[in-house]
């Protein structure tokens, strides 16, 4: 089983919520919001947050696991700094999506020009009426800088089920995970690995899942304390670096100079501070623990301190 995921972007939380509730089933509300659904075999997540724009935090994280952005458009037909700002976001990633326009409120032609100069004004643009179940998928595909063989998951919590032991949360990024695979954690203590005795996807047991999907893995070998400071689990294959090298593409919306600075750097799952150098169109950044890399792999800039545009450019993994 393989899986797509789907981030949904837009400052109108009522939009959002009768989308979400129209087209797929609520599986998770902790931290981000995950809906799924299934069609043609391949199961679809969709990602969504509450605590935006006062944070972006959650909504760096949706883009750097989404495969397809869908931006919802608000309904008032005013794109105000934060409608702009997810647009930026949605751009430094550099992903394939749709502009939702709901209920007929505003011409497509009048939000594209408003979204000029931003990635998402590129997109196929979809009018929809609000609560409508209907919806077009055929152009979300897994995201080409997650295409690897290698097994990469990313963890977002961990805990412990009594009767069943250690249990991580996450979205498997690349590869397959399957039953008796022995897991890495990243950071993690030197040697130590995890034994994935199970698999569940929304309570359902599995032998293996493939990349796109949200698992819960049932581990042996590790204890929750362990993998409070291990964002991925990995087959052991990748590069661990806390020295990443990045082709960058600053946004035109960001006026302030990047480096050298302290800032946030968005790898897949996880914002990490990391101490910003540049020469010519390369960042330097340093972290405060390793990390897997990759060629291409893609990233975000973030200024925590921006303002109104927290993010500052895309980021693309030289190694």
């Amino acid at each position: 089983m393989d899986g797509i995921t789907v981030g949904v972007f837009g400052t109108d939380q009522k939009s959002k919520s009768s989308f979400e509730s129209s087209v797929a089933k609520k599986s998770e509300a902790e931290g981000i919001a995950v809906y799924s659904r299934t069609e043609g075999g391949r199961r679809y997540s969709f990602l969504d947050t509450s605590d935006y724009p006062e944070r972006i935090q959650g909504y760096a994280r949706i883009a750097s696991l989404a495969d397809h952005a869908l931006y919802f458009y608000p309904s008032s037909g005013r794109l105000a700094a934060p409608d702009g700002e997810l647009a930026i976001l949605i751009g430094a990633f550099g992903l394939s999506g749709t502009l939702e326009l709901l209920d007929g409120a505003v011409p497509a032609a009048a939000a594209v020009s408003a979204l000029k100069g931003t990635h998402v004004a590129g997109f196929r643009q979809e009018e929809r009426l609000s609560g409508s179940s209907a919806i077009n998928l055929s152009s979300a595909v897994p995201r080409e800088d997650f295409a690897l063989e290698s097994t990469l998951v990313y963890v977002d919590r961990a805990f412990t089920v009594k009767g069943v032991g250690t249990v991580a949360l996450g979205f498997v990024l690349s590869g397959t995970v399957s039953v008796h695979d022995q897991l890495r954690p990243v950071p993690g203590p030197p040697g130590m690995r995890a034994d994935v005795k199970g698999i569940q996807v929304n309570d359902v047991d599995f032998q293996s899942a493939g990349r796109g999907i949200r698992v819960g893995l049932s581990l042996r070998g590790v204890e929750p304390k362990d993998l409070e400071r291990s964002h991925w689990l990995d087959d052991g294959s990748f590069e661990l670096t806390d020295s990443l090298h990045f082709g960058f593409t600053k946004s035109p919306f960001y006026r302030q100079e990047v480096a050298p600075r302290d800032l946030h750097v968005q790898l897949p799952g996880e914002m990490v501070p990391a101490r910003v150098t540049q020469e010519g169109g390369v960042v330097a950044a340093k972290l405060p623990w390793p990390a897997p890399a990759w060629e291409g792999m893609r990233g975000a800039l973030v200024d925590l301190n921006g303002g109104a545009l927290r993010v500052a450019g895309g980021l693309v993994c030289k190694l």
